[in-house]
Order: C-alpha cells, then sequence, then structure tokens
C-alpha cells in the first residue's frame, strides 16, 4: 500500500529513464478495446509531457506563479483524480453490472467532449478543484517527483487491473452520476481522465512558458 509518509528515496531511480522520461509499462490488453486506447493515449500524454522542453523536472516543486500549481502539484492532483476515481468505481460498477447486462444491446457513446473548455467558455473562468482532490501543502517533504510519477502510474495501474474483465458492451452502459459532465459512461469516463490531464499539462507548459 501506498503512504504519503514514506521517504523520498522510497521508490528506485530505476524506475525512469537517465533523461527523466518515464518507462511506460507495457500496457494490460482490457477487453474493453476503446477504454485500452483511451488508457494508451493517457499515458503518452504524460511521456509528451514530461519530455518538454518547457518542463525542468529539477524544479518541479517551483510554482509558475503564486496562485498556480507547480509540476509536483499538478502531477499530485492527477493522482488524486485517479484514486478517487479508482475507489468510487470499485463499489459503483459493482451495482450497476447487472444493468448494463440489460441494456448491453443497445447504443453508447465511445468519446467525450473537452468539458473543462467548455466550462471556460460559459462561464469566463476555469473550473475549481473539489477539495478531495485538491494537492495539500508540504508535498515537496514528503515526496520526489519520481515518487509521484511512480504514484501515478500505480494507481493508474491498478484503475486498469479493475477494468480488465469488462467487456465493451458492458461499460458503455454504466453511466456515471456526473451531471457537469452530462453522465459519462466508463468509456468516456476514462476518456475524460486523459482530456484532463492534458488540459492541465497544457496549462500548466503555459505558465511555465510565461
Amino acid at each position: 500500500m501506498f503512504s504519503e509518509n514514506r521517504s523520498r528515496n522510497h521508490y528506485s531511480q530505476g524506475d525512469y529513464k537517465s533523461d527523466g522520461e518515464i518507462k511506460l509499462q507495457e500496457l494490460l490488453f482490457l477487453k474493453s478495446k476503446e477504454i485500452h486506447d483511451h488508457f494508451t493515449k493517457l499515458k503518452q500524454q504524460r511521456k509528451d509531457f514530461y519530455n518538454s522542453s518547457y518542463v525542468n523536472l529539477d524544479r518541479a516543486w517551483s510554482r509558475p506563479f503564486p496562485e498556480k500549481w507547480s509540476i509536483g502539484e499538478t502531477l499530485y492532483h492527477l493522482v488524486l483524480m485517479i484514486r478517487l476515481f479508482r475507489r468510487f468505481s470499485s463499489v459503483y460498477i459493482p451495482i450497476l453490472l447487472p444493468v448494463a447486462h440489460v441494456r448491453k444491446k443497445r447504443g453508447y457513446k465511445i468519446e467525450m467532449h473537452n468539458i473543462y473548455e467548455t466550462y471556460h467558455q460559459d462561464h469566463k473562468k476555469a473550473m475549481n478543484a473539489p477539495f478531495l482532490i485538491k494537492p495539500p501543502a508540504g508535498l515537496e517533504e514528503k515526496w520526489s517527483i519520481n515518487d509521484v510519477q511512480s504514484l501515478l502510474e500505480h494507481e493508474t495501474d491498478k484503475l486498469m487491473a479493475n477494468l480488465d474483465n469488462i467487456e465493451q458492451d458492458l461499460a458503455g452502459q454504466i453511466y456515471y452520476p456526473d451531471p457537469v459532465a452530462e453522465y459519462p459512461n466508463l468509456i468516456q469516463c476514462i476518456h475524460l481522465l486523459a482530456i484532463h490531464e492534458q488540459h492541465h499539462f497544457k496549462l500548466t507548459k503555459k505558465y511555465l512558458a510565461s
């Protein structure tokens, strides 16, 4: 089990390439091709972000502006998001599976629109993160940036393992109670996780380039 109280050096530097690029573990082949593809995209986005010329992981805990998250805080926010979704899904999916079996021959969507851009256009401000997934203060005293990268991959792999046996026709009929995202199904939720991460990566690079 992972704990925030682990030392900064708990994770082996062998998990990373010498240039700081994370080694992407071979993806499990999930029964749902669309979920598998969304996870592939999500992991590739992380790799691209870490290799961006704007991203200096040696300064991962330095905020680009006082009110904007650092790289480390941003990645920890993504950890909390994946973890919250995984834990909720571990309870929610078994409850909805009987309904999904009844509905499995119905049509379903496999992609999401960018709700973060839509929200910004409609409300003229960014969507606020719920307190449950806001990075706490003092992270840099507990974690190195490599720790947080490893934790993000660990949480993602645990989520993938939880979903690996769910057939696509069932995943398309498991709808989540999220009115802001217009009640997405499980496939759309994984796409939304990728959209959410890319949203933060774009903002972070924008702030770092300023």
